[in-house]
């Protein structure tokens, strides 16, 4: 008998892991939205055919609104076996962002063309339940609101990863989403390759619009190159980011910054990436607006010719402010005063430089956590 029950017992761990492999196979290309239903309003998907046919409920024009997609597993959309190298060498599988944004010519009268604006997004809350989606390659050199998620507005992303992705626009290019308008992006983390030829390129987000968008305990590995307005986890931004970081390898030629590249409102957030560009270079943005940098600080490396700074390249009006937000003077190579108070690398490992900061709820300071800089409690650190 006890045999026969240690038999049962391999089966069913062999079957249990029959069916985790099965549960973490590579996408086959095809769609599946046989799990949605118009009644219902809560989804759990847990196959990248799956999330494939939520791409394609979208980009058919269904916004989800007042409805919760949950992520059930990790999804593999390639093999991410060399995914560094997919510039070079292309995977199996093409992703198709969730949601987009175009005009669609149909004609002239005269020398005007007549267009229609084809937008369609995702309205309603994806929840990635701590999973990640890996493999996401898209290459569009021309294409906008390029991401795993092209277009969101009014909606939430929140517990979702994005890693060992390639990917490949013109404007409006991110990790996670190329444009997002009064949304929401909570506790979500990408590490990839990010690549924009025009504008607004983010290592997670391309372009935050609207002010009722927030970011809140996010962060960027990856590198993002691109040509203008280019941040480590977003590219152009308005509305928060809050208890975030990068540090993502940042390249271009102008609005170039470490977090963001132009505007956000900055709290408690941080970037330790190397940031190269030309113009309007910082070690946390590139250039500040009407926004304000609150209780952060930044250490990478930064190099450009005109308009740089350790923390902010350029604070272009006066309702631009900086408070209580220091960058390291040695590591990133800079100066500059009266946008961000300049510190040695000693002095940015002690609790007591970061004047009027939270070291009870939001920031820790460890000699052994994160080069002995300060971290944020919520994150991890890397």
């Amino acid at each position: 008998m006890k045999k026969i029950l240690f038999l049962l017992f391999l089966l069913f761990i062999a079957g249990d892991e029959a069916w985790a492999k099965g549960n973490s196979a590579i996408w086959n290309g095809k769609t599946d939205i046989k799990w949605y239903s118009n009644s219902k309003t809560e989804f759990t998907i847990t196959t990248p055919e799956q999330l494939a046919g939520l791409a394609k409920l979208v980009n058919k024009g269904n916004d989800f609104k007042g409805k919760t997609v949950k992520l059930g597993a990790n999804i593999m959309l390639n093999d991410t076996v060399g995914w560094q190298n997919w510039e070079k060498k292309k995977p199996k599988n093409k992703w198709k962002p969730i949601g987009f944004h175009k005009y669609t010519s149909y004609g002239h009268i005269g020398h005007l063309m007549l267009s229609d604006l084809i937008d369609n997004y995702f309205n309603g809350t994806f929840d990635g339940g701590g999973f990640a989606v890996s493999g996401v390659y898209v290459n569009e050199p021309d294409g906008t609101y390029i991401g795993l998620f092209g277009n969101v507005q009014y909606g939430v992303i929140k517990n979702l990863g994005v890693t060992a992705s390639y990917i490949s626009g013109g404007s409006q290019v991110g990790g996670l989403v190329g444009f997002i308008r009064d949304s929401k992006i909570i506790n979500c983390h990408s590490n990839a390759l990010v690549i924009g030829r025009e504008f607004s390129v983010g290592g997670l987000a391309g372009e935050v619009n609207g002010y009722d968008s927030r970011i809140v305990s996010s962060y960027s590995t990856g590198t993002v190159t691109g040509r203008k307005i280019i941040g480590g986890l977003v590219g152009m931004g308005s509305g928060e980011i809050i208890n975030s970081y990068s540090s993502a390898t940042v390249t271009g030629k102008e609005y170039v910054g470490g977090l963001v590249g132009i505007g956000s409102y900055i709290i408690s957030s941080y970037s330790s990436g190397t940031i190269t560009g030309d113009s309007y270079v910082g070690g946390l943005v590139g250039c500040i607006n009407h926004t304000q940098i609150t209780n952060s600080y930044s250490i990478g490396a930064v190099t450009g010719r005109s308009k740089v700074g350790g923390l902010v390249g350029n604070v272009r009006y006066d309702e631009g402010k900086v408070t209580n937000s220091y960058y390291s003077k040695e590591t990133s190579g800079q100066s500059d005063k009266g946008k961000g108070e300049g510190k040695t690398t000693a002095e940015m490992r002690k609790k007591e430089t970061f004047e009027g900061w939270d070291f009870d709820r939001t920031w820790e300071i460890d000699g052994k956590v994160n080069g002995g800089y300060p971290y944020l409690s919520s994150l991890n650190h890397r």
